[in-house]
């Protein structure tokens, strides 16, 4: 599949997912909620002009955010359906002033508790959003004890190393050697999780590119050979920085995080390690008799070098062997839930509209789905790389799988009438 969406409520909860999360480390960091909500608030001003006073995202919203995502996950921070539709959303001249008259008066009542009082004085106010959206312009959300902390969030420093296994994993690509494949050689490339605690590598592939659906196959494998990582470290490169990719990690419970251009403070253990591959397994290949005529083959003999040379060998950078330093670990580790379905969960979603002929485009082709969703907003699940089988949903329900139109059956069905524009 050439191109897909997201979602605008999972963009938007992708956003408000990035906020959480940096709430969430400062609270492991022993940072009491209210400090935390404060340090991040004002380390993130919204997207504006240049030349205004920056504006930033209320506490009470990141508040409501943090709660919501601890009681439905990822789910939880998507956009719920207007509860004030066919009301008005706009403050009228005497409304602005009114409100900023009283909450000026009552600068330390909570706004909410200011809101419900005035609702029942006037029932034409919009909704609560309308009020902050008003009071953030004029100031009027911003504590003074907000600037106390307002510094950037701590990172790690150079000989920073994650806490325990699981905590961290690095992800990363590398070159790998040529197959000589008939008709021409045909290039590689090594995509590499490591758990930065331990030094295990969870799970290594060659692939014919460097790409999303490359690097979505290797995570699979590691998830389900050793369990779930807290966060997910990678660089700027276009495999990682996509909303399918974030997606993916958010509804795993998966900190996706990107290092700072000229940072790249854990780059050096991954380096290492393809330096490690590079010097001996890849090395091994050009002696006689080890080379690889396959991509199968050569992913065979990595995991099979994996499991008897690497994780077994003394890791001098811990003092002990990458296998040994994990297996301490095991009861502690996250596993995945054995009732779900890791394939599906990386699927992609992709919103269309079903045609009077009860089809959609996906690319190029036509995709029949259920007659009765004519005319409807539906949602799109599959794995772009496959496109089959395609999950038809609408509003929480499953309609099946949409099944590709055969232009030729349809004629002779139709009477020489085809389904196109």
């Amino acid at each position: 599949m050439k191109n897909t969406s997201t979602s605008v409520h999972e963009a938007i909860a992708l956003r408000r997912l990035s906020l959480v999360q940096q709430i969430i480390e400062l609270i492991q960091q022993h940072w009491p909620l209210s400090a935390a909500l404060e340090q991040v608030a004002s380390a993130h001003p919204l997207p504006g002009d240049a030349d205004a006073p920056p504006q930033f995202v209320a506490q009470r919203t990141l508040e409501d955010w943090y709660y919501a995502f601890k009681k439905g996950g990822f789910e939880g921070l998507k956009p719920k359906r207007r509860s004030d539709r066919g009301k008005p959303r706009r403050l009228s001249a005497a409304q602005q002033q009114w409100i900023l008259e009283r909450v000026r008066s009552f600068p330390g009542v909570p706004v909410k508790l200011l809101y419900r009082q005035w609702k029942q004085a006037d029932a034409t106010l919009p909704a609560l959003s309308a009020i902050y959206r008003w009071l953030e312009q004029n100031d009027l959300d911003a504590q003074g004890r907000r600037y106390l902390l307002r510094q950037n969030i701590p990172g790690p420093t150079k000989a920073f190393e994650a806490p325990g296994v699981n905590d961290l994993w690095i992800v990363d690509f590398s070159p790998g050697p040529f197959l000589a494949l008939h008709p021409k050689a045909v290039a590689t490339h090594l995509c590499v999780i490591i758990d930065d605690h331990s030094r295990l590598i969870p799970y290594a592939s060659y692939a014919r590119a460097a790409d999303t659906q490359a690097l979505l196959g290797c995570l699979k494998e590691a998830l389900r050979r050793r369990g779930l990582p807290r966060k997910l470290y990678a660089d700027n490169g276009g495999p990682f920085v996509n909303n399918h990719l974030k997606i993916v990690c958010a509804n795993l419970g998966i900190r996706l995080i990107h290092s700072k251009p000229g940072k790249p403070w854990s780059r050096g253990k991954v380096e290492r390690v393809f330096r490690t591959l590079q010097q001996d397994f890849e090395a091994g290949l050009r002696l006689p008799g080890q080379g690889v005529g396959s991509l199968e083959e050569l992913n065979g003999k990595l995991a099979r070098w994996l499991q008897e040379v690497y994780h077994p060998r003394h890791h001098d950078g811990i003092g002990e062997s990458p296998q040994d330093r994990f297996a301490r670990a095991l009861p502690l580790l996250r596993p995945l839930d054995p009732q779900l379905d890791l394939d599906q969960l990386c699927y992609t979603r992709i919103d269309r509209v079903v045609r009077k002929d009860g089809t959609v485009r996906i690319d190029n082709d036509l995709y029949e789905v259920n007659l009765a969703l004519r005319g409807l907003k539906i949602q799109l699940e599959l794995d772009p790389w496959v496109m089959n089988p395609i999950l038809v949903r609408y509003k929480g329900q499953d309609f099946g799988a949409a099944r590709k139109v055969d232009r030729h059956l349809n004629s002779q069905i139709q009477g020489g009438r085809s389904s196109h524009e």
